[in-house]
């Protein structure tokens, strides 16, 4: 009897554990999290920007942003964490994590492919300056006929997502102009109806098409649909957005420490240099 106590105590309290950091997902150079960690957050995974690697933690554009650029904005941190939260967390305000003790975090700084200009998120946070950008563009084979946006007349679009199908529609000029504008199920599918004559043209999003495989067999249209821009998300109230944006702008410097080290991982991540459009201070 005494041992069916002993081993239910011991369940229970798995149980108890299990519970108490239900829905936490973290990952990062922390073996645990205490007062000297650095609580950053993201509500889901967004690739390139941040995902699982092969070694079952999280990489990407921003957790290597993060790794090269903490010990210049750390404060009196020792080291990081990242932790997965739910949609609609508040920075500087919710809490990001609770302990065994029963200890609670908050969090000033969220990732994960923070996108701005979309519903309430320019005043909703402190902003990074710009890192990203991704445009919504027009592809055709590079032997095409079409040469510009005067020649789609009739022209049956391939449509890669549905952002740029939305961005298709917002210049309603020229969506009016196609005979058919059809969404596909990525990149690579709409590259593959442009092979097979189903498509005379491509709709998708510069970061996707650099990434793909054979994009320098193709010719990107003059001029852009739109556009989304990325950075860091900062609580409103913190103090690190500056020294932030004064690691970055160390990263992307020729002259500074090993030199340009930003433009390599936004070429790793992004397939092309140009995707940056980081600039701050006297740049």
């Amino acid at each position: 009897m005494k041992a069916f106590k002993k081993v239910l105590s011991v369940l229970l309290c798995v149980l108890f554990i299990g519970a108490l950091f239900a829905g936490c997902k973290s990952s990062s150079d922390a073996d645990e999290i205490t007062e000297k960690t650095m609580v950053i957050v993201y509500t889901e995974e967004a690739a390139p920007f941040l995902y699982t690697g092969e070694d079952g933690k999280l990489t990407g554009f921003d957790a290597e942003i993060v790794a090269n650029t903490f010990d210049s904005f750390k404060g009196d941190y020792k080291n990081y964490q990242f932790v997965q939260v739910e949609e609609g967390f508040r920075l500087g305000e919710d809490t990001a994590y609770t302990d065994a003790d029963g200890n609670t975090y908050t969090s000033d700084l969220m990732i994960g492919g923070m996108k701005k200009n979309v519903g309430t998120a320019n005043e909703d946070y402190k902003w990074s300056a710009d890192i990203i950008q991704n445009d919504y563009i027009v592809i055709v084979p590079a032997d095409s006929q079409i040469k510009n946006y005067n020649d789609i007349d009739k022209a049956i679009a391939a449509v890669s997502s549905q952002a740029a199908l939305d961005a298709l529609n917002a210049n309603y000029t020229i969506a009016g102009r196609l005979d058919a504008a059809n969404l596909v199920d990525g990149i690579d599918a709409a590259l593959a109806a442009l092979a097979a004559g189903d498509a005379e043209i491509v709709v998708a999003d510069s970061i996707s098409f650099n990434a793909a495989d054979g994009s320098d067999a193709y010719t990107v249209l003059d001029g852009t649909l739109g556009s989304d821009t990325y950075g860091f998300a900062f609580a409103k109230t913190s103090w690190i957005d500056e020294s932030f944006n004064e690691a970055v702008k160390e990263m992307l410097s020729a002259d500074y420490g090993d030199g340009d080290t930003l433009t390599p991982i936004v070429e790793k991540y992004f397939g092309s240099s140009t995707a940056c459009i980081f600039s701050y201070g006297n740049d």
